[in-house]
């Protein structure tokens, strides 16, 4: 009896271990999309900016939309793991079942959504299914549901093993792009300024140089 529960304790720490690695994951990916796809918002940063940010992106237009697609893939199956009904999945329902069920109730709304995007267009591309009829919840209603699911997994992280986790670290990649968005713009102005000194410098035939 005693190795049993043991057991049972050790499977329940590997589960809570995983999806501390899991949401750290997909929190990341979220921030990463969330970063490159809506700072091109003018409801978000304003006109000015956003013809920044898209003027920025267009110097690398099939990096930026690869990665753009990439992590928003990403964020929305991996978020999706802790709540899979499989019995043979690891999920939250093996750490606490009743938990995980009101969980999703009071989230129901989201997790369909993104469930529905995952199924029809990520898993598999669904016959019939046009992109555009598949929705994706807001940037605000999403930043309110990681906010309760790292509450929620701090719960259960701390009835099991009694530890708890931040996640803050995952939002830093917002820095990281901007710092990235800032340093293409720097290159792209002196690559522009290298360009007006060949041409009219190096190449330009009627320097005075030339001519006296």
């Amino acid at each position: 009896m005693v190795i049993w529960v043991h057991n049972q304790l050790m499977e329940k720490i590997e589960i809570i271990k995983y999806f501390r690695g899991n949401i750290y994951e997909s929190y990341g990916a979220y921030n990463a999309w969330k970063m490159i796809c809506h700072s091109k918002s003018l409801g978000i940063v304003g006109e000015e900016m956003a013809n920044k940010y898209v003027e920025i992106q267009k110097v690398y237009p099939e990096f930026f939309g690869l990665t753009e697609r990439a992590h928003l893939v990403t964020f929305i199956v991996l978020v999706l793991h802790p709540f899979d009904r499989r019995k043979d999945s690891c999920s939250l329902f093996k750490l606490d079942r009743k938990s995980t069920k009101a969980f999703i109730e009071t989230h129901t709304v989201i997790l369909e959504s993104l469930k529905n995007v995952r199924d029809k267009l990520f898993a598999h591309k669904s016959i019939g299914v046009k992109t555009e009829s598949l929705t994706i919840p807001s940037v605000d209603d999403l930043d309110d549901f990681y906010e309760k699911l790292v509450e929620f997994y701090n719960f259960l992280s701390k009835s099991i093993e009694d530890s708890t986790t931040l996640f803050g670290n995952a939002e830093g990649v917002k820095n990281e792009i901007e710092n990235l968005f800032k340093n293409i713009e720097r290159g792209e102005c002196v690559r522009k300024k290298e360009v007006d000194l060949k041409w009219y410098w190096d190449e330009n035939t009627n320097r005075a140089s030339e001519k006296l």
